[in-house]
């Protein structure tokens, strides 16, 4: 048993549910449940139980969980606890960050919190649904998520809107266009990841797509932007992309398909620093961060 062994535990006693604990850990669903069969047979005990449609916890697995949570949080917490004892006034803050986040938003606070001299900053990537959990539960300290998150808990700040396009494959009757309208995509199925990744960014999407008469949808089981590659590129749908960069749109660089502007729609991809309200106060992490953010 390692620390890889009780991340892998503790992502899929969060999810319930393997597909979805394997996209918040970059990893493939298969290697991901062969490591919670070795993690079972070394501790010999089965920690989930497995139905066809569900996966719920064992009693050893409710028992394991918190023992695990604080395994890792004691590990992680070495960096910053080594660097003070050594007289270092750096503390460690652990920032989530959502697939589409332009580099110029991610550079530029980077380089801010390193202009602090306080703060070492340690980068989690993943999607903005797993990211507002991780700061609802404080395993994150700040996060850069898409759409608006609601919630009294929560402080949300607009930190970037960037225009966004459609992508569509090459040979599906757009290759002489450089824009369109909305509503010549009425009879293309729209292509997603699994639209739990980003629900309110989704939903909006769903709202837009249905007033312009666009009804087809094709939603993959999958919370890898990459994936939409497949489907977009061989003409199947289409899907959006942010004209200034992140990971959606550097999947499709170089593949047979043509980014198009949006004529009679300003679409916008909007990204949102949050955190959680009860932490921005004097003396934790979250407040110097939040202070960064406000300068962005």
């Amino acid at each position: 048993m390692d620390l890889r062994h009780l991340r892998y535990f503790i992502a899929v006693a969060e999810e319930l549910h393997f597909g979805r604990a394997a996209a918040r850990l970059h990893i493939a669903p298969s290697p991901l449940s062969q490591r919670i069969k070795d993690l079972e047979r070394e501790l010999r005990t089965p920690l989930f139980d497995r139905a066809h449609h569900s996966v719920g916890l064992t009693r050893a697995g409710e028992e394991l969980l918190p023992l695990a949570r604080d395994i890792v949080d004691r590990f992680d917490a070495i960096p910053g606890k080594l660097g003070r004892r050594l007289g270092s006034r750096r503390r460690l803050a652990r920032v989530g960050i959502a697939p589409d986040v332009t580099a110029p938003v991610r550079e530029t606070f980077r380089a801010a919190v390193e202009d602090l001299e306080t703060i070492q900053l340690r980068f989690h990537p993943d999607n903005s649904a797993p990211l507002v959990g991780g700061i609802r539960r404080g395993e994150l300290d700040l996060a850069f998520v898409h759409g608006r998150v609601a919630g009294a808990d929560l402080t949300s700040v607009l930190v970037s809107s960037s225009p966004a396009g459609v992508v569509v494959g090459t040979g599906t009757g757009f290759d002489e266009k450089d824009s369109l309208l909305l509503s010549e995509l009425r009879d293309v199925p729209y292509a997603s990841i699994s639209q739990d990744s980003a629900p309110s960014v989704y939903r909006a999407t769903e709202a837009l797509l249905s007033r312009h008469g666009v009804r087809r949808r094709i939603e993959l089981d999958t919370h890898h932007p990459a994936d939409l590659v497949h489907v977009v590129a061989s003409g199947q749908g289409f899907t959006f992309v942010s004209l200034e960069g992140g990971a959606t749109y550097k999947a499709f660089v170089g593949e047979p398909v043509r980014i198009l502007a949006v004529d009679d729609v300003p679409l916008r991809l909007t990204t949102y620093a949050i955190w959680r309200t009860d932490r921005d106060v004097s003396g934790d992490v979250v407040h110097e961060l939040s202070m960064v953010v406000a300068g962005l």
